[in-house]
């Protein structure tokens, strides 16, 4: 049998200063079932030694492939070069500080396969690496799976919405609709980058499934393995411009969601900036950041704005 056949599934990390814990990730990766896999550790030019620690699991399995970077490019171009050398008939991404819950690789292949869809994610849960605790799915349990268009993906791909954000979800993708349409991660942006590539898709007429049995083991960012520091604002951007693309100018609906998208993280990038700046004791930074560019914003921003102002004011009133 042809050696590319004999690889249903690919499994790309993107790998940055993650020595301490990208093994959880990749045997998580590895003990999956019922799958033929490989597992793609692209080292995004680490200054640690995760490289290291690759090696050392690839001379114990050879599914466990070690791509290394000459300079840092982002997650985008990592997984873009994983992608790149992959070859297995789907890719999965899978976050260096994440892991796989038991099953959850062949359930999605089954489900992906039996709806002939483009790419298919599945529901999360969130676990904090400091307690060891393993939470509630993200998403709602019902109904169990269902296809996503890209009006219905637009309207849950933000903070706010009535549930997570669609952004966060790590889908597998039919490899072949990847290449036939040349689609790749957008590397001029280091945040967001999940979401935009699941927009790009969606607009490519590509068919996605949601499978509402939870599989993805998303580590909080209050865990502190994260290496990415998250910028709203590069978001915001990124939004901005995708509403001007000629595929959403002529949808209404689509230039509206992704509208709320923006004023949404306007308002979550405030409010961050805010409750930081609260806790560092900086008044002066917290009242710039009240006081800022509310042109763009929401009403709960404002409201927010009127709190902070009377909490700064009574601080004042009793010095």
């Amino acid at each position: 049998m042809d050696e590319l056949r004999e690889i249903d599934v690919s499994v790309v990390v993107a790998a940055y200063n993650c020595a301490p814990f990208v093994d959880r990730a990749i045997n998580s990766a590895l003990s999956q079932e019922d799958v033929s896999l490989e597992v793609i550790v692209v080292d995004d030019c680490s200054s640690d030694n995760s490289a290291d620690v690759v090696r050392a699991l690839a001379k114990q399995d050879k599914r466990v492939r070690l791509v290394q970077l000459e300079k840092n490019g982002g997650p985008s171009a990592a997984r873009n070069a994983g992608i790149a050398v992959s070859r297995g008939t789907w890719i999965s991404v899978l976050d260096a500080d994440d892991a796989y819950a038991p099953g959850r690789i062949s359930r999605l292949v089954e489900a992906a396969e039996r709806l002939s869809v483009d790419f298919a994610a599945d529901n999360f849960l969130y676990f904090d690496a400091q307690s060891g605790e393993i939470g509630r799915p993200a998403l709602s349990t019902l109904p169990k799976e269902e296809l996503v268009d890209l009006h219905s993906f637009l309207r849950q791909a933000r903070p706010y919405a009535t549930e997570a954000d669609y952004g966060l979800l790590k889908p597998i993708f039919r490899r072949s609709f990847l290449i036939e349409r040349h689609i790749t991660y957008p590397t001029e942006w280091r945040h967001g980058e999940d979401f935009l590539i699941y927009v790009n898709i969606l607009l490519h007429t590509g068919r996605m499934l949601l499978l509402r049995e939870p599989g993805y083991i998303y580590t909080t960012r209050s865990s502190g393995w994260s290496r990415t520091a998250v910028d709203y604002w590069d978001q915001v951007e990124a939004t901005a411009r995708l509403m001007k693309d000629r595929r959403v100018a002529a949808d209404k609906s689509a230039k509206h969601l992704l509208s709320t998208r923006k004023k949404a993280l306007l308002r979550l990038s405030t409010e961050r900036a805010c409750h930081h700046h609260m806790v560092s004791g900086n008044h002066l930074a917290l009242v710039r950041a009240v006081f800022g560019d509310f042109s763009n914003a929401d009403i709960p921003s404002r409201i927010l704005s009127r709190a902070i102002t009377k909490k700064i004011a009574s601080k004042f009133k009793n010095v």
